[in-house]
C-alpha cells in the first residue's frame, strides 16, 4: 500500500510540474513556447503539402498563427526557424496560387550508416503496387526487438492491422491522420506496465516505448519500406475506447501508431528541417 501511495504522489508531483510549464493554450506565454508553436504550425503546413491530395486553397488558420508569432517575437525566433517559416509559407502560396508542390530538399552530405539515418522520412502517401508480407513484418519486428530496455524487460507489443475497415475504425480515435492515403498496414505499439516496479519507474514505459519505436522505424526503413509514426496523445476516454475496440488490456499503455507500406515516389515527404546541432548539444561540467 505504501508503494502504491508513493506512486500516486510522485505522479501528482509530475502533473503539477508539467501544468506549470506546459503550454495549456495555443497562445504562447514565452519565447520557448512561441518557438514550439511556430514549429508545430510549420510542420502542419508542410505535412499538408505532403498529402496525396492537399486541399486548395488551405492553411489560413495556421498561416495566421505563424504570422502573429513572427510579428510578436521577430528575430528572437532565430534565423533557422524564421527561414523554415518563410520557405513553408512560400510553398503553401505556390500550391494555393499555382498548384505547385514543394521541391525535394537536399539531404546533408553523408555516406554509409549516416546516409541511411538521414534518408529516413515520415511518409504519408503510399503506393499500391507492393504490399508488405507477414514474413517481412516478422523480419521488421525481429530487428526492432534488438532495442534496449530497462533490465531487458522488453515490455513492448505490436498489433498489426491490414483490414481497411479495422484501420479506419482505429484511426477515428487518433488525431492527425486526415488526408493521408489509404494505409496498407497499421501497427499499434503498446507497453505492458506490469513490468515496472515502484514510483521511480513511473515513466519507464515511455522511455522503453520510445526507444523501441525508433528502432522499429529504422528497421522498416532498413528493409526498404516506408512508415510514419502517428502520435496517440489522447485523453483517458479516447484510450479506453481504443482498449475496448482493439481488446487492449488496462495494463497496456498505448504508445504510438505506425503506418507501413510502399512509398509513393510521386509525392515528396515533408522536409521536417532539423535544429542545428548547436541548439541541441551542450558540453558542460559540474565544477570548474
Amino acid at each position: 500500500m505504501l508503494r502504491a501511495t508513493k506512486l500516486v504522489i510522485e505522479g501528482l508531483r509530475d502533473s503539477v510540474r508539467r501544468a506549470k510549464h506546459f503550454g495549456l493554450f495555443r497562445a504562447p506565454k514565452n519565447l520557448i513556447q512561441a518557438k514550439a508553436e511556430l514549429q508545430k504550425d510549420i510542420h502542419l503546413i508542410e505535412r499538408a503539402l505532403a498529402l496525396p491530395e492537399p486541399r486548395r486553397p488551405f492553411g489560413n488558420s495556421p498561416v495566421k498563427r505563424v504570422e502573429d508569432i513572427i510579428a510578436n517575437y521577430g528575430d528572437q525566433l532565430g534565423k533557422n526557424l524564421l527561414s523554415q517559416a518563410k520557405t513553408v509559407l512560400d510553398n503553401r502560396n505556390s500550391w494555393n496560387d499555382k498548384g505547385l508542390r514543394p521541391k525535394q530538399i537536399t539531404l546533408p552530405a553523408a555516406t554509409g550508416v549516416e546516409k541511411f539515418l538521414v534518408s529516413r522520412s515520415s511518409v504519408r502517401a503510399f503506393g499500391s503496387d507492393k504490399q508488405i508480407s507477414d514474413a517481412e513484418l516478422e523480419r521488421v519486428i525481429a530487428l526492432a526487438v534488438q532495442a534496449p530496455s530497462v533490465s531487458n524487460t522488453q515490455s513492448w507489443s505490436v498489433r498489426a492491422y491490414r483490414d481497411a475497415q479495422d484501420i479506419s475504425d482505429i484511426l477515428k480515435l487518433q488525431n492527425g491522420n486526415v488526408g493521408n492515403s489509404p494505409i496498407p498496414v497499421l501497427l499499434v505499439i503498446t507497453v505492458d506496465i506490469r513490468n515496472f516496479t515502484g514510483s521511480n519507474e513511473r515513466n519507464q514505459m515511455w522511455i522503453d516505448g520510445g526507444i523501441f519505436l525508433q528502432q522499429l522505424l529504422l528497421s522498416i526503413h532498413a528493409l526498404g519500406w516506408a512508415s510514419c509514426p502517428m502520435n496517440f496523445s489522447s485523453t483517458n476516454s479516447q484510450a479506453n475506447k481504443l482498449r475496448e475496440l482493439a481488446d487492449i488490456a488496462d495494463y497496456e499503455e498505448i504508445v504510438c501508431f505506425v503506418s507501413v507500406g510502399e512509398e509513393d515516389r510521386n509525392i515528396i515527404p515533408a522536409p521536417s528541417i532539423r535544429k542545428p546541432v548547436q541548439d541541441v548539444l551542450r558540453i558542460e561540467r559540474l565544477r570548474n
